[in-house]
């Protein structure tokens, strides 16, 4: 395994309060290593900036994104064409536990999970206790069409698969990732070609508040917050609008390049704002 050159997407660390993660790897009878991931989005895929950098012809670009949301981590596959596999199953978004087998290709990765660090939420929460939104939903800005999938990580990408589908061929077939932080709605960019955009603005990773307006590519949407209790949106003035304070982490000297020897509602985003049969998870 040889350190990458590339900087790692730049996700803030997670705060004290949240799980800690590390993958094991441990081929062959060769000594393992444990690469610690301390970003809120740790990034596994062959394109240098992810922290996990996968050489071979079975790994997308940017194949699988694990999000650290502040109680628990997730993994979801970007719509690879390989796909990714939790101990053993084909996988598209789970819930990691300690133990758990995540693997991506030829590769496997053991999990090692460990619970918060006995720090409260109230001393690491970086945006403090008012209440959260429920629920994030975006306003397609040009036909008015409101998008509220369900799951934590909502991808956006030019696939037909991605839980927002936008037909441009200006977006990257996974383009960004939406989830929540703490409780607090947010942004993340996959290395994409042209980036996303918050308030017209480039953003890796960016809190959301409510009329943000989030751009991947040509296509344009408004956010709106939604209480989980009310079908519409929040009005601005009701919605909490935390600032994030967390530093940014210096360029990690651990990420690592390792060579190969070898169901949800999704919409789909085209001239019309067709929306699409909800596809079902494969068994």
């Amino acid at each position: 395994m040889n350190a990458t050159e590339a900087t790692e997407s730049t996700a803030p660390i997670v705060a004290d309060s949240a799980p800690i993660l590390q993958f094991i790897s441990k081929p062959g009878t060769e000594e393992e290593t444990r690469i610690r991931c301390r970003r809120v989005v740790t990034l596994i895929g062959s394109r240098p900036g992810c922290k996990l950098t996968l050489r071979g012809r079975a790994i997308d670009p940017v194949h699988l994104a694990i999000v650290n949301n502040g109680s628990e981590v997730v993994a979801a596959d970007l719509v690879t064409a390989g796909g990714s596999r939790l101990n053993g199953l084909k996988m598209e978004h789970e819930r990691l536990s300690d133990g758990d087998i995540l693997a991506v290709g030829p590769w496997e990765f053991q999990v090692d999970l460990q619970p918060q660090n006995g720090v409260g939420a109230a001393d690491a929460h970086p945006f403090g206790l008012e209440p959260t939104p429920q629920v994030i939903a975006l306003e397609h800005i040009a036909t008015h069409r409101i998008l509220q999938p369900n799951r934590q990580i909502v991808i956006l990408g030019r696939r037909s698969g991605c839980d927002i589908s936008v037909s441009d061929p200006g977006v990257s077939r996974a383009h960004a990732i939406l989830f929540t932080y703490f409780g607090y709605p947010a942004v993340f960019d996959l290395l994409s070609r042209n980036q996303t955009l918050v308030n017209d603005s480039p953003v890796s990773f960016q809190m959301l508040h409510n009329d943000d307006v989030v751009t991947v590519g040509q296509s344009r949407f408004r956010v709106r917050l939604v209480e989980s209790s009310a079908p519409k949106a929040a009005k601005s003035a009701d919605v909490v609008r935390p600032s994030v304070k967390l530093a940014p982490e210096p360029p990690s000297p651990d990420m690592i390049s390792i060579q190969a020897t070898e169901g949800s509602q999704r919409w789909h985003i085209a001239d019309h704002m067709t929306q699409a049969t909800p596809r079902r998870s494969a068994v």
